[in-house]
């Protein structure tokens, strides 16, 4: 009998724990966020605010808006302009993380703008608009997602008048 009492308690506290660590997982909400684990972080949090792991903190340039081959966050001034994501663990808008099939992209939104072997996706605050739009304006997020062989290999999220600087 001891010996099944202990079984049962020894289960309870292993199903306590993983319910635990679901719980503790942060969704992203935000088009302009990304999460790794419990952490948080916004493209509109300052450099002095940046406190996820795995990431190099850069200087603006037009080189490092270019790495797709690092977990990247550019800084211009103090103030994030580019997010470059290439670690699985780290989740996106709607969850979506590198290693995630463009099923996933496709499944989510209503205008992904597909070129060669990348997405986009454009955002007035949190609203998806269509990348035609002509009237989009600095402020408003874009979030790429690239791929190969069907499959998310990189992310990056930044403004439009960054998008458009760097070019």
């Amino acid at each position: 009998m001891k010996k099944h009492f202990l079984l049962l308690i020894a289960l309870l506290f292993l199903l306590s724990g993983c319910s635990l660590s679901k719980s503790e997982k942060i969704s992203v909400n935000n088009p302009y966020e990304i999460a790794k684990g419990t952490i948080t972080l916004s493209y509109y949090d300052t450099e002095d605010n940046i406190s996820i792991d795995g990431f190099n903190v850069v200087e603006n340039n037009l080189q490092n808006f270019q790495d797709k081959n690092n977990n990247i966050i550019v800084n211009d001034n103090g103030i994030i302009r580019c997010i470059t994501i290439v670690d699985d663990t780290v989740k996106t808008f709607k969850s979506i993380s590198v290693g995630d099939s463009i099923d996933k992209i496709e499944d989510n939104y209503e205008y992904e703008y597909k070129t060669g072997s990348y997405y986009n996706v454009v955002f007035n605050g949190k609203i998806e608009d269509d990348l035609a739009n002509k009237n989009k304006e600095d402020n408003w997020i874009c979030i790429t997602y690239y791929t190969d062989n069907n499959i998310i290999t990189s992310i990056q999220i930044f403004d439009v008048k960054y998008g458009r600087e760097a070019q």
